[in-house]
This record gives C-alpha cells, structure tokens and sequence, in this order.
C-alpha cells in the first residue's frame, strides 16, 4: 500500500542525498533510518533533553524544526 506524507524541503533534500548515496529507494532509506533510532533507544531518549540556553539559538531552530538527523 503506497502512502503520501507530507515533509520539509530540507527533510527531503537530505533523505534524497541519502537515498542516491546509497542507491536505495525512499522506503529503504526510511526503513533504515527506523531501525537505527529502534537500535539505539538511548539515543531517542536524549531527544529533546537539551536546554536552549546550552546550545547556539541557530542549532537549536534548526533541531526544533526537524532540521538535524542524529543517527
């Protein structure tokens, strides 16, 4: 069954940087991302933790706008 999401420009440049790097299509390339973070709960769990004031105001807009993959 195919899906339509909807995702940021910048989302969507960089799942396709990724998806030609690794000649995958958009669903390997999700798949894969899915079962890094399910691999790595500590890491998901760290989401979210940090206070503005301890990181760059520019760093942490572009966290809170989905801006940043931390895999």
């Amino acid at each position: 069954m195919v899906k339509v999401i909807t995702i940021a420009d910048d989302v969507y440049k960089e799942l396709k940087e990724l998806k030609e790097a690794r000649g995958m299509s958009f669903s390997q390339i999700l798949r894969f991302l899915l079962k890094k973070a399910k691999s790595n709960p500590a890491l998901l769990s760290l989401a979210g933790t940090l206070e503005e004031k301890k990181i760059r105001r520019q760093s942490y807009r572009k966290i809170k706008e989905g801006g940043e993959v931390l895999f």
